[in-house]
């Protein structure tokens, strides 16, 4: 009985049995299970291959069987492709992308814009960014306002695609128009000054951004430099309009005034077409008006320099009579010298009053008269200036104000002209807003009149009286914590003062790209 207990015993049977059992193989018979042997191998192979998740041989299938797909549209046979794909490598970017431009590509998009912001999102994947930017941005050429939801997408796509690919001009210069409309100058700078190698004029705007930051020493060597280019390009082109006015505005950035003028005048002279001449010298109107806002702004303006003001705007008046910047200064400055009795001053605003349309010279009669509460006289030269100028919103609006003004005026007709006067003018100021809203708060519509009212607190001689009837406004709805406020505010406007789209179309600069790299090479 002990023996059984005996491993060595185990060991000396263990031993007898395996030998006896080799003993026993049928060696003759071998070859004859070789073919079975060999056929349960294979299974055993293909079993493993078959079920292995990693097999390089079943991915190589399934890369085969997609190209296939790819060549022959077959999107359906792709996509179940592709999800054999994913159930191997389900975080594989690549994988996912083309899953999402296979669903594109099957009308599913939503499901294919979902996959690719989540790429975007998790794996800052910049062929996604792409992808998105093209599909629900470019391709459209929408238009977006930096208070949507969909412009901070687009901004954060724009930034993932230009730190992948720095050197692509056309992501650049989108990503320069998003920082601008959401006032990211300092970040636009930069990008700006680099785009300026190809588009000299995106240094100006280089420029202004700076000035407007208070850079002033940044602003004017930006300006210079710019100048400095544009002013080589028009020199070997001196024909070129284009080129006359990038050097003019320059040269006005610059507050080179005179030297902008007499630019522009050259490029008049040269200018070989109608319509090159007209564009011309509308700006030259817009530079004779910048030089006298320039003069405007200085510390004294005598007798004399408003007689030199007046010259001047006779000159751009023979240029751009049509110019409304340069009718708006002339109206300004005829109104600002009516209390003038020089003679060469009568003289002069005289001249200047008959070398405008009919329809100006009623407009500034009928203004002037409205200054001095003339107001029957004033309506009834509006009213001429209106059926000569029908699409014109100054006029429209100082006629509104003018039937408002009068005691036994028509408040009804006066909302409509003024009404009238705000739809026909893009981006109406708040004079034309607070004129509306003076008229509803006479009608004693206070909750219409509110919007329009607080329209005008940004300008200053707007504020006071914007203020007053906020106040009564917000009185009558029963606000009186606001309203006391602005009680507050017309006492002293300046308690209240408080310190707003993005373009998808932009330039090719494939051209100049290869131009400027071609003059750098030379150099």
């Amino acid at each position: 009985m002990i023996q059984y207990l005996n491993p060595i015993s185990w060991l000396k049977w263990g031993g007898q049995f395996v030998s006896g059992w080799l003993m026993s193989f049928p060696v003759r018979d071998t070859p004859k299970s070789f073919p079975a042997v060999a056929i349960l191998l294979l299974l055993i192979v293909c079993t493993i291959a078959a079920f292995s998740q990693n097999s390089d041989w079943r991915g190589r299938l399934l890369d085969r069987q997609l190209g296939a797909a790819f060549e022959k549209d077959d999107f359906g046979t792709a996509e179940l492709v592709l999800a054999r794909q994913l159930e191997q490598k389900p975080n594989d970017t690549q994988v996912l992308f083309r899953m999402g431009m296979t669903k594109d590509a099957l009308g599913e998009e939503e499901e294919a814009i979902e996959l690719m912001q989540r790429l975007v999102s998790v794996k800052r994947d910049d062929s996604a960014a792409r992808w998105l930017l093209d599909k629900k941005y470019l391709s459209q050429k929408k238009k977006l306002n930096v208070a949507d939801d969909e412009a901070d997408e687009f901004g954060e796509l724009l930034k993932l695609v230009h730190k992948e690919t720095p050197q692509d001009l056309r992501i650049k210069q989108l990503l320069v128009n998003y920082l601008m409309a959401t006032q990211d100058y300092n970040k636009a700078i930069p990008l700006l000054d680099d785009l300026s190698r190809y588009q000299p004029m995106r240094g100006l705007q280089a420029a202004a951004l700076s000035k407007q930051l208070g850079n002033t020493a940044t602003a004017n060597r930006l300006a210079n430099r710019t100048l400095e280019k544009v002013q080589k390009l028009y020199e070997e082109e001196p024909t070129n309009p284009t080129l006359a006015l990038a050097v003019a505005q320059s040269q006005l950035f610059l507050e080179q005034h005179s030297e902008a003028v007499q630019t522009l005048y050259k490029a008049i002279g040269r200018a070989r077409k109608d319509d090159q001449k007209r564009t011309l010298s509308i700006s030259m109107g817009d530079a004779i008006v910048a030089w006298v806002g320039f003069l405007e702004n200085s510390e004294t303006t005598t007798s004399k320099d408003r007689v030199r003001v007046l010259k001047m705007l006779q000159v751009a008046l023979r240029y751009a009579p049509n110019n409304p910047r340069v009718v708006s200064v002339i109206a300004d400055q005829v109104l600002a010298t009516m209390d003038e009795k020089s003679e060469e001053m009568a003289a002069l605003r005289k001249a200047l009053v008959s070398g405008t349309s009919p329809g100006i010279a009623h407009f500034l009669r009928g203004t002037a008269a409205l200054m001095k509460n003339k107001y029957k006289i004033a309506e009834r030269e509006l009213e001429l200036a209106a059926k000569d100028l029908p699409k014109s919103g100054a006029i429209l609006n100082n006629l509104a104000v003018v039937i408002a003004l009068q005691e036994d005026g028509d408040l009804e007709r006066a909302l409509k002209v003024s009404e009238m006067a705000i739809k026909q003018t893009p981006g109406a100021s708040p004079h034309f807003f607070e004129t509306r809203g003076q008229i509803l708060f006479r009608m004693k519509k206070y909750e219409k009149a509110i919007p329009d009212l607080e329209h005008a607190l940004i300008i200053d001689s707007l504020a006071k009286n914007a203020h007053k009837s906020l106040a009564v406004c917000y009185d009558e709805i029963g606000d009186t914590a606001i309203a006391d406020m602005h009680r507050q505010g017309a006492e002293d406007p300046e308690s209240m003062k408080v310190d707003l789209s993005i373009d998808t179309d932009v330039e090719d600069l494939s051209e100049k790209v290869k131009e400027v790299e071609e003059a750098e090479a030379e150099e």
